[in-house]
């Protein structure tokens, strides 16, 4: 049976920055402060906008990066998630590191490095799944919106206790949006270049996942290439189109079906997306900016309202 498909037909776009960022990801509700966490990947910055003061505050911590010995393709920092008990510090995900960070007091503290035997590969998007696991995939050196090496990515899952990444899936070109379904049986999972959005069997108990298979082949349909993603109360799907100019609605019960659109103006290059404010009603959405091309709002973060869905939950990590 196919899941209804959004009313888009009210849909109001704010443009949420005046400052335009250069690579703009990760979008994280949290739910405690009701405030959204991002990131900037290559300034490389974490971003807190709070919708009740309109202020979005950056967080440069490239100087950290560099003092703790990181270099090139690793001065970068893909996702951000709050930690439980941890008030004043937040998992990043930067270079080829999981670590912490504190707003208070700027200091970046290297948890675990993941092994692949490159130099340059790093981490790019990352959440926690319903148990409080991080997952975060990694990337080669992108060279003109594409990777030197189409199978230098993986994806890895960070147990509790900042355990070591365990290596998941392999070959992966840009690893990108990851979401799962109420019921906790599904992983869907996005790598970009190929145009995927795969489904995996997932066991909320051991975080294993299995069966991996291709839900949607995008390359068939005019949504850009897939970046980010969320998930509705529905198990609908929210995918950020990058070179699409519009966040696109899947319905992962009838993937064949061409998907509902939802324009960002301006904006060429959007990269993730995700529900907040007071009734998760609200979609926050990331953009990029590439070049004078990528229009008027590139870079910038933007709020989507009137889009008939409701998010669920953003996850923290376990600690």
């Amino acid at each position: 049976m196919p899941l209804p498909k959004p009313n888009v037909s009210n849909a109001q776009v704010e443009v949420l920055t005046e400052e335009k960022f250069h690579l703009g990801e990760g979008p994280h509700w949290e739910e405690k402060t009701q405030r959204l966490l991002w990131v900037d990947f290559y300034t490389p910055a974490v971003n807190i906008y709070d919708p009740g003061t309109k202020e979005n505050k950056v967080y440069n911590i490239r100087e950290q990066l560099e003092k703790l010995g990181a270099k090139g393709n690793r001065v970068t920092i893909g996702a951000v998630v709050p930690i439980v008990g941890e008030p004043n510090k937040l998992l990043i995900a930067t270079g080829s590191h999981i670590a912490t960070f504190d707003p208070t007091t700027g200091e970046v503290e290297f948890k675990n490095e993941f092994q692949d035997g490159k130099d340059q590969t790093c981490y790019n998007d990352g959440k926690c799944d319903p148990s409080g696991r991080f997952w975060v995939g990694s990337m080669g050196v992108e060279v003109n919106a594409m990777v030197d090496d189409l199978e230098a990515g993986n994806l890895y899952l960070v147990d509790k206790g900042f355990a070591a990444p365990k290596h998941e899936v392999g070959k992966i070109a840009i690893s990108n949006g990851l979401a799962w379904s109420a019921d906790k049986k599904t992983l869907y999972y996005i790598d970009s270049i190929p145009g995927a959005i795969y489904a995996f069997d997932y066991d909320d108990t051991t975080g294993c996942i299995s069966n991996k298979r291709t839900l949607v082949d995008t390359t068939k349909l005019d949504v850009g290439a897939p970046d980010g993603m969320t998930i509705d109360t529905l198990g609908r799907l929210w995918v950020a189109g990058y070179f699409s100019s519009a966040v696109h609605c899947f319905d992962p019960t009838c993937p064949s079906e061409p998907p509902v659109s939802v324009p960002i103006p301006g904006a060429r290059c959007i990269t993730s997306c995700c529900f907040g404010g007071k009734n998760l009603d609200e979609l926050y959405v990331t953009s990029a900016r590439k070049d004078d091309l990528d229009g008027e709002n590139a870079g910038k973060l933007f709020r989507v309202t009137g889009i008939d869905a409701t998010g669920t939950l953003s996850q923290c990590y376990a600690g």
